[in-house]
């Protein structure tokens, strides 16, 4: 009988203890608690006899769950009985009393069960390379090494803790004793959260020797293999043997990925017992230990992916630690292909390297509460670009799409005036719109997104529209106008020892420029309209030509440039000639109105003095966040 044979067995063993305990429960009339648990624990075995009978489990994954249940079934006091006939007035009660005193442990038993089946469906059951994503203190390192728990004892944990110390060979060690130094490394545990006592002169010393002396066993033993492979093929030469190549050995393959990746520099074993480099341009060799932390630990990682235990797996923490980016995706797509036999787990924060192991299955580490227990949910398909959507998955604010580019004055301005968000720009407000509804229908997600867009090209009925999906409208053609707020200018004036009437010159002077600039300012409207009307409209669907081309005609008809034209000519005359200035701040579609308060401040950097005045000048931030929806300002991620 195989291990998943006698496993199943198992599996109706416990379905009947469990179904014979839970008639002891209502015989009894235990809580109704108990008896949940032991609903809930029988369909549990139910889903896993399924899943074991439809995969091909490891006896690691068996052995896992099967003393996950052992420990359930310890909670039943009655479980070994074959009926009723126990149950009697007299110890009624007590048995009872028993049963109840067991809630609490098989409880906590039950979410052990259910975290672990969860665990490894979510992962899979490791069928494949995977990136589980989390930010800091998700617990990364900590899962990296439980993992070895439940995972076959055929692979490795490359720690994100590194002491990149690569020691000077007098000569090469023999192959089997490196081979074993190995095997022992391989599966020790480098998490190295362990602490010392500072009595008796302690010290940290202790700790480092193992990560220290890592790199040592890693070359030592590549440095072995070689020599015992080459000797093998001079012998055979020797005695008659017709090899016509020398073997490539696996110290061989580490310096030629190196080389690949490293192409000022070339590394080189010439003498068989120390690793040497020079620069392409020159003849003189310097020792490995002279080496980048970068050019280092790319060589410890390889020598690490190809000494890995055949068929194994290889759990990676934080695989771009110390990489430069350029070589970072392409060091890694090297070893997939050259271990192709295992499955490599990374265990990562870098978004960007997440995105580029595009045939792995993402997982999100969404919290971790100390010591072991994790929630980790799958990353689902969705409209949202997946480097967008890794990095807002950690958030544990609401997201803000707003228009724009990353690094932008619209990003700086929305960061400071609503910290409780997690603000994202993006291209367009189509982008924004479209963003902020695919983030909503995520799954399991307890963050929201919302929207914030222009509203100067959007009609008020779509605008009302689009508020129930949490999107608003935002009336400021640029960001930068907010800075020219006359409460704020007056304020800078103040800063800068200036007269507050001054705050009335560049008033005028920013009327005075769109005066200047009607004609300029509305044929830039109705052209950004037209673009919206196409990017946001379609043609009918026509079955004939001639249906298509009617279609097409009443798509045009609706773009209406002369009269567009003529609504903004007017509306911009209006507010000049009332001088409505909060008004021509929300519609004057121009960048270089700073020139305006930089020419009366006497000064060059308005936005950059504007900027810090708004992050370090409290009493700024009613003063700007008036000009915004009340769905953002009320809401402040929230």
């Amino acid at each position: 009988m195989t291990e998943k044979d006698q496993f199943l067995e198992f599996i109706e063993t416990s379905l009947k203890q469990l179904g014979l305990h839970k008639e002891i429960c209502i015989a009894c009339e235990v809580n109704e608690i108990m008896v949940d648990l032991h609903d809930k624990i029988i369909s549990y075995c139910n889903i896993l006899k399924k899943v074991i009978g439809e995969k091909s489990l490891t006896i690691n994954y068996i052995q896992q769950f099967q003393n996950d249940l052992s420990q359930a079934l310890n909670c039943l006091p009655y479980r070994q009985h074959q009926n009723l006939d126990f149950i009697q007035p007299h110890n009624k009660e007590s048995i009872k009393t028993g049963v109840e005193n067991q809630i609490y442990p098989l409880e906590n038993q039950l979410k052990l069960l259910q975290f672990n089946f969860d665990f490894f469906t979510k992962l899979n059951f490791f069928s494949s390379n995977i990136v589980a994503i989390g930010a800091n203190g998700s617990g990364k390192t900590t899962l990296s090494n439980d993992l070895k728990k439940y995972l076959p004892n055929t692979g490795v944990v490359i720690s994100a803790q590194k002491v990149l110390i690569i020691p000077t060979f007098s000569g090469v060690s023999n192959f089997n004793n490196t081979n074993q130094k190995l095997q022992s490394s391989q599966i020790a545990d480098k998490s190295m959260k362990v602490t010392y006592s500072t009595e008796s002169n302690g010290n940290a010393y202790g700790l480092l020797v193992q990560l220290g002396g890592e790199f040592q066993v890693l070359l030592d033993n590549l440095l072995a293999e070689r020599s015992v492979i080459r000797n093998q093929f001079c012998d055979a030469l020797i005695k008659g043997g017709n090899e016509v190549s020398v073997p490539t050995t696996k110290l061989d393959i580490a310096l030629k990925i190196w080389n690949s990746l490293i192409q000022h520099r070339i590394m080189e074993c010439d003498d068989g017992i120390n690793i040497t480099l020079k620069e392409v341009t020159s003849s003189t060799n310097y020792p490995a230990h002279q080496m980048s932390d970068g050019e280092k630990v790319a060589l410890y990682l390889i020598a690490h992916v190809l000494q890995a235990p055949t068929a194994g797996f290889i759990v990676v923490d934080e695989p771009e630690m110390y990489l430069h980016k350029t070589i970072l995706k392409k060091l890694w797509d090297i070893l997939e292909k050259e271990r192709q036999d295992c499955i490599f787990v990374y265990l990562t924060h870098d978004l960007d390297f997440a995105s580029s192991r595009t045939t792995a299955k993402k997982v999100w580490i969404k919290s971790f509460n100390h010591p072991n227990s994790w929630e980790i949910e799958n990353i689902p398909e969705n409209e949202l670009p997946e480097s967008l959507l890794l990095e807002l998955l950690g958030s544990r604010k609401n997201i803000l799409f707003c228009e724009g580019k990353k690094g932008s004055i619209d990003e700086k301005v929305y960061n400071i005036l609503f910290p409780d968000f997690t603000v994202s720009p993006v291209d367009n407000c189509f982008a924004v719109i479209n963003y902020t509804k695919a983030f909503n229908k995520l799954p399991n997600i307890t963050t929201k997104a919302y929207g914030l867009i222009d509203s100067d090209h959007h009609g008020v009925e779509r605008l009302k529209a689009i508020e129930v999906e949490n999107i608003f409208s935002f009336s400021m053609t640029e960001p930068e106008n907010l800075f020219l707020d006359e409460t704020f200018l007056k304020l800078m004036a103040k800063q800068l020892l200036m007269d507050e009437a001054i705050v009335e010159n560049i008033k005028s002077d920013v009327i005075e420029l769109l005066q200047k600039e009607i004609e300029l300012q509305s044929s830039n409207y109705v052209s950004t309209k037209i673009n919206y009307y196409f990017k946001d409209s379609h043609v009918s669907k026509g079955n004939t030509p001639t249906e298509v081309k009617s279609n097409y005609s009443k798509f045009t008809q609706e773009i209406k440039i002369e009269e567009w034209h003529e609504q903004r000519v007017l509306e911009l005359n209006e507010i000049i000639k009332s001088k409505d200035y909060p008004k021509t701040l929300s519609l004057f579609n121009n960048k270089g109105l700073k020139s305006i308060a930089n020419k009366h401040f006497k000064i060059s950097d308005f936005t950059e003095r504007a900027l810090k005045l708004l992050q370090f000048q409290s009493e700024t931030h009613d003063m700007i966040r008036k000009y915004f929806p009340s769905g953002i300002t009320n809401k402040n991620g929230l």
